[in-house]
């Protein structure tokens, strides 16, 4: 500050423009530090067999780049598996180190915090997944409502329709008479109150008041939000099913995961200089041989549990969404249940240690088998072979899309099973339905949903004939 600041400053610049900028200032060079430069032998090959094919180096290039890709990145989906940063990784993985490092008491604790954080986990997406089921099994029934099924579907049908007939018995005539269950049942109860309070002008308030009929608005837009629904669950079967096929690979023996590994090429320091490294960068993770014991132990703590969270979410979360009436409802409540498979990894970056962030963020993958390293002219003849093959490639086929298209037809399907029947007309609706014994929804029929809940004898409600 003061008057001769802006030509300090002025002058300051003007000295900065003048000196060159290097490009590494805090980093030796490969010549100062006597290192060899590599020499340009593939250039001179590459240059080589272009002439003899005689095509230019640069279309000889972009083939042989192109069969590199055929070679490692194409199978890239098949050989190669890793673990993600949440708490159920963290309990695989932690115990392993651990073991590496002979039991350490800092990463003893570390690992024990992991297993403590992940039965905190299987609490809380089971407590949310057994609420969801209590009050589709439970308290929906004591409020008198039926399954959805496909009451109303194709409303542009009517009156003539295979789905005409809504719960109330009345056709659904056009999309004007057809309400969420909220509005039905209040438009319902206010009629039926009339009904009650004046028996002698039942024909007026019939004739007066329409509640409508409950019944869903879009069909498509309901099983769309269910196949988005079962993506966004994909990726944690896929992690899960990450987790058998390591158990299932590596050796049944004790392999160290962390090992200390410095370059050969030059001294540490030059290495820390050059590529500005710290000691942390030395430190290599990697997934290796696990003992039996420890594979039982991981089957049975994480593997199963997390199975079991995933195919009660997946069911628990179809059935929530086939029971959503509204078009914007159905799109809203898709998004909201995903964060019951988010627990875990919330609760990994809110409340797990910064040490094994770093762990899971550096853990290598487990390769099982790595491509060969090829010579440029196998890279060329990769090409040319491919274009000979087939072009129904079974491995390249989507079969992500295919599998989570089928597992949307198979818990929809269960759903139909399970809850719904046929009208005679070619529709579906709501069985009949009677009371549950209980106010509380048993946890046995939570954990085995093959064991029916007790029931009263009397139905509170009948398909429409």
């Amino acid at each position: 500050e003061g008057p001769g600041a802006e030509a300090k400053l002025l002058a300051a610049e003007g000295d900065a423009k003048a000196e060159p900028i290097s490009p590494s200032p805090n980093r030796a060079s490969f010549s100062e530090m006597g290192l060899a430069q590599g020499d340009d032998s593939n250039g001179q090959e590459m240059r080589r067999n272009a002439e003899k094919l005689g095509i230019s180096e640069e279309d000889y290039s972009a083939q042989v780049a192109t069969g590199k890709i055929l070679t490692h990145l194409m199978n890239v989906n098949f050989n190669k598996c890793g673990l993600q940063l949440s708490i159920y990784d963290a309990a695989f993985v932690m115990p392993q180190i651990c073991r590496s490092g002979t039991w350490p008491r800092s990463l003893d604790y570390l690992a024990a915090r992991s297993y403590l954080f992940l039965f905190a986990n299987f609490g809380l997406q089971l407590f949310i997944l057994y609420m969801i089921a209590q009050e589709e099994q439970i308290m929906d029934k004591f409020a008198g409502q039926m399954y959805l099924c496909n009451f109303g579907a194709n409303v542009y049908k009517c009156p003539d329709g295979p789905d005409c007939i809504g719960p109330g018995g009345t056709n659904y005539q056009n999309a004007g008479r057809m309400y969420d269950w909220e509005s039905w049942v209040t438009r319902t109860f206010v009629r039926d109150s009339l009904l009650k309070l004046f028996p002698d002008q039942t024909d007026l308030i019939l004739e007066s008041i329409d509640p409508g009929e409950y019944g869903l608005e879009n069909y498509w837009v309901r099983f769309v939000c269910v196949f988005i629904f079962m993506m966004s669950v994909m990726s944690d079967l896929r992690s899960t099913l990450d987790m058998v096929y390591i158990i299932w690979c590596v050796p049944n023996k004790a392999e160290p995961w962390v090992q200390y590994e410095v370059p050969t090429w030059a001294t540490k320091e030059q290495i820390k200089e050059v590529l500005d490294l710290g000691e942390l960068d030395f430190v290599k993770f990697r997934i290796r041989g696990i003992p039996l014991k420890w594979k039982i132990l991981n089957l049975f703590t994480i593997i199963l549990p997390k199975s079991f969270i995933w195919v009660m979410t997946a069911k628990n979360g179809v059935m929530f969404l086939m029971e959503t009436a509204g078009i914007e409802d159905v799109i809203v409540n898709v998004t909201a249940l995903t964060f019951i498979l988010n627990l875990d990894e919330m609760l990994f970056h809110n409340f797990s240690h910064g040490a094994l962030h770093h762990i899971l963020e550096k853990l290598e993958p487990f390769v099982v088998e790595d491509a060969e390293e090829q010579s440029l002219e196998q890279a060329y003849h990769c090409v040319l072979e491919d274009k000979q093959g087939s072009m129904m490639k079974l491995a390249l086929l989507p079969w992500r899309p295919i599998v989570t298209l089928l597992l949307t037809l198979a818990f929809v399907g269960d759903y139909y099973h399970l809850h719904c029947q046929d009208n005679g007309k070619g529709g579906l609706v709501a069985k009949a339905l009677s009371l549950p014994n209980s106010q509380t929804y048993p946890l046995w029929s939570f954990f085995f949903p093959w064991l029916s809940v007790d029931k009263e004898s009397t139905h509170y409600w009948s398909p429409p004939e």
